[in-house]
């Protein structure tokens, strides 16, 4: 794929070094192990958002380390002064680090309503800071590259496609990312090209990366952390998600065929009857560990096309999405 715009030189993770300054701080603090849940959102200004990037955070964490050269880079990194900026006790604990962040993701190329996040993730709270920039860069701008695609698609109502093209090549660098992103959301060749040179745009206040502090069981619904999605289908045809928190997934029945919940945009209680349901958030990371299997880009861009004309009989503008209420 020729572009003047095109490059296959890798990212530089140390490029944002803001993320490893507040990971610093907390180790100082002796707050670093605190246990946290953060959600990663992404606004759309369309009326969805299709998740991506899943695949390429399970293949960074593959990659990743902080090797000796890392830890060596980050030591030669001085103030005004000439003085390391980061301390000899921090950068020890960075090289015996091992992750164990959980990570839940929206399958690549599915449709998320608004107010529902890409992932969610949990861990120790260090570990979780200094995945900010992977987050960001590999799910958030992913998302954003990949739901700018299937909103054309959806305007012009097209999203039948009988021969699948074939991936284009995507280098593990942004303008790969993007590359892959536009594909899954439907983009044609030329589309993708014209995104090579496309920049991200800045996240809107309330977007990004969030710490919502830890999910407890408890009886008042609605103010813990979502931390799952059930979607409510009649055969192929969704109709509602339902947002749990953990208190939620303790409590609410699985064998039921009918739930209540509360929409989000109408704040009003619905009743909803369903043959099955689906819960959206799947395992990205386990314990620090890639469980996500690796899947053809074909499939998730014909997975996204699928969801697009699903949603298109069930009328995103009344959709209910909201919060379970107990029965």
């Amino acid at each position: 794929m020729p572009d003047s715009n095109f490059t296959n030189e890798p990212f530089n993770w140390l490029s944002d070094l803001t993320p490893a300054f507040a990971a610093q701080d907390m180790w100082h603090e002796g707050t670093y192990n605190t246990p946290a849940l953060f959600h990663v959102t992404y606004k759309s200004h369309g009326p969805f958002a299709i998740s991506c990037g899943a695949g390429l955070l399970a293949e960074h964490v593959r990659r990743f380390r902080f090797s000796p050269e890392i830890i060596q880079r980050m030591g030669q990194v001085n103030d005004g002064r000439g003085c390391s900026v980061f301390s000899e006790s921090f950068l020890n604990h960075l090289q015996r680090m091992r992750l164990r962040v959980n990570v839940n993701a929206a399958p690549e190329g599915a449709l998320l309503m608004p107010g529902e996040p890409i992932l969610i993730a949990s861990g120790p709270l260090i570990q979780l800071q200094l995945m900010e920039t992977a987050f960001n860069k590999l799910m958030w701008e992913s998302t954003h590259w990949a739901t700018l695609s299937a909103l054309k698609r959806w305007e012009n109502q097209d999203w039948v496609e009988e021969d699948t093209p074939s991936s284009p090549p995507h280098p593990f660098n942004p303008d790969g990312w993007k590359i892959r992103a536009a594909f899954i959301g439907g983009a044609t060749t030329d589309e993708i090209l014209s995104n090579v040179g496309q920049h991200i745009r800045v996240p809107e206040p309330g977007e990004g990366i969030s710490n919502v502090g830890i999910d407890e069981p408890g009886d008042t619904f609605g103010e813990l952390p979502l931390i799952q999605i059930r979607r409510l289908y009649k055969g192929n045809h969704p109709l509602g998600d339902v947002w749990l928190t953990q208190a939620h997934e303790e409590k609410a029945s699985v064998s039921k065929t009918n739930v209540h919940f509360t929409d989000a945009r109408t704040h009003r209680g619905k009743t909803v009857k369903f043959s099955r349901f689906q819960n959206l958030y799947l395992p990205v990371l386990a314990k620090g560990h890639p469980v996500l299997p690796a899947t053809r880009l074909g499939y998730l861009r014909q997975r996204m096309l699928k969801q697009l004309e699903y949603f298109h009989h069930a009328d995103l503008e009344t959709y209910p999405h909201g919060w379970f209420t107990q029965s």
